[in-house]
């Protein structure tokens, strides 16, 4: 049996910290927060407030917020 590798090579691994930095969006407070591609938000862990992929998402959910 052969030796089994259980690494990612370094080409592999700059890939996926390049695709995590690519779902990271700031927040007011200046904290980097990671959202995924399913989710629309993401709570700050700093602040505690809520980190929204784009203005869309952020102003739909205030208005539901609202209406409640």
């Amino acid at each position: 049996m052969g030796k089994i590798n259980n690494f990612m090579s370094n080409k592999d691994m700059q890939k996926y910290i390049d695709e995590i930095d690519n779902h990271k969006y700031t927040c007011q407070c200046g904290h980097k927060v990671f959202i995924p591609y399913d989710k629309e938000k993401a709570l700050c862990s700093w602040c505690n407030r809520y980190v929204f992929k784009d203005k869309k998402d952020e102003f739909l959910f205030r208005l539901k917020e609202r209406m409640r």
